[in-house]
């Protein structure tokens, strides 16, 4: 386990050790980096909490990755809606794209995406990723 400490109140931690894959990065780098970046840009946390991890998938071939927040959480009847474009929850401020990029992001690569949350407590984003 890591913990980085990011400037302020931000810190990320990676809960496992990630596996080796053969992967266009760029697209990979782009799927965290806004996953993370909705983490913290929508916390409502005075001390924002990140954890990043990665397990054996259910579909063959393919990888799970996660990243959770401590953040405000997503209604559970919005947690298909946020996905599609220019959608966002009742109490999400941006212009409802970056979620929609980071599923067509996913599923170009063969995977699929959800979230578990929790309202007031924080979210956990999941996405299947190809090993090749």
């Amino acid at each position: 386990m890591k913990l980085l400490f990011l400037p302020g109140h931000v810190s990320v931690q990676y809960d496992t050790e990630f596996p080796t894959i053969t992967t266009t990065r760029l697209k990979l780098v782009q799927v965290f980096q806004n996953l993370v970046a909705n983490a913290i840009k929508h916390n409502d946390k005075e001390k924002v909490e990140i954890h990043i991890g990665a397990m054996p998938s259910e579909k063959e071939g393919y990888v799970q990755f996660y990243v959770q927040d401590n953040g405000p959480g997503v209604a559970q009847r919005d947690t298909d809606r946020i996905f599609r474009l220019f959608e966002r929850g009742d109490s999400a401020t941006g212009t409802g794209i970056g979620l929609n990029i980071f599923k067509m992001l996913v599923e170009e690569q063969g995977g699929k995406v959800w979230v578990e949350s929790n309202p007031g407590i924080g979210s956990k984003f999941f996405f299947e990723w190809s090993k090749q």
